[in-house]
């Protein structure tokens, strides 16, 4: 976890948020912006959040006449996403950083369970009961992992590879080829996300001062398409889904 010395601007207990941080701590991780004294501590990082909001949108517009109900989820999960990260960033928070990654879990537990129902793995009948305590299970996780002073984020890069890993085992038992077109697009799209995410994170492209472009900023820029572009590809296999 972080020390408060590495917030200097929030040590003031007049500052929002002060009594939330006092109880819960600080987050594990120290993203480039400054962290201001105000109701929203980064600004570029919070309100880049909308693009996951727009994203959820779009996936409305697109999902809305699905039969499949794990499919119309994609614009629930993504709001979900936009609402918990938006709400972290703005607080600067432990609590709320757990919060949003209940968010990512949501999202990428929904495309970790796609591929386990296309495999056989998991029954469509089963997916949200399966859906809703995996994403419990690893929000309980990330607060112990997080306690032991331990990298959460490396739970995120795990799931993220559990996808790859899983969805190479459904295409080899397809009886029809699955088109990755847009998977494969969705891949480079995350891949350069992460990279801005890394950069600013490790300090290497870092203008504290900058409250309108940053970084982790662009991760969520990104990975708002990035969401759209993998219900685009998730959508072949509706007949398969629940």
């Amino acid at each position: 976890m972080n020390r408060f010395e590495d917030y200097p601007q929030v040590t003031n207990a007049t500052c929002p948020w002060a009594p939330v941080r006092e109880w819960g701590g600080l987050p594990n991780v120290k993203w480039c912006e400054e962290t201001l004294c105000a109701w929203v501590a980064e600004p570029a990082n919070t309100w880049s959040n909308l693009a996951f909001i727009a994203a959820a949108g779009v996936l409305y517009v697109l999902a809305r006449r699905e039969q499949s109900r794990s499919l119309r989820f994609f614009a629930p999960a993504a709001a979900i996403v936009g609402i918990s990260s938006g709400v972290y960033h703005a607080s600067i928070t432990f609590v709320l950083q757990v919060f949003d990654f209940f968010g990512m879990y949501c999202f990428i537990g929904l495309m970790l369970l796609l591929n386990a129902v296309r495999v056989g793995w998991v029954s469509r009948e089963r997916f949200f009961p399966w859906f809703w305590g995996g994403v419990t299970a690893l929000t309980v996780l990330t607060v112990a992992v997080a306690k032991l002073s331990l990298p959460v984020q490396g739970i995120v890069v795990a799931l993220i590879l559990g996808i790859v890993a899983t969805e190479v085992v459904a295409t080899r038992r397809a009886v029809e080829r699955p088109v990755h077109g847009w998977f494969g697009v969705s891949l480079a799209g995350l891949a350069i996300s992460m990279a801005f995410s890394a950069a600013d994170g490790s300090g290497r492209w870092c203008e504290p001062g900058n409250h309108v472009v940053q970084g982790h900023a662009i991760w969520h820029v990104l990975n708002g398409v990035v969401m759209v572009l993998t219900y685009l590809y998730y959508r072949q296999f509706r007949a398969q889904l629940a």
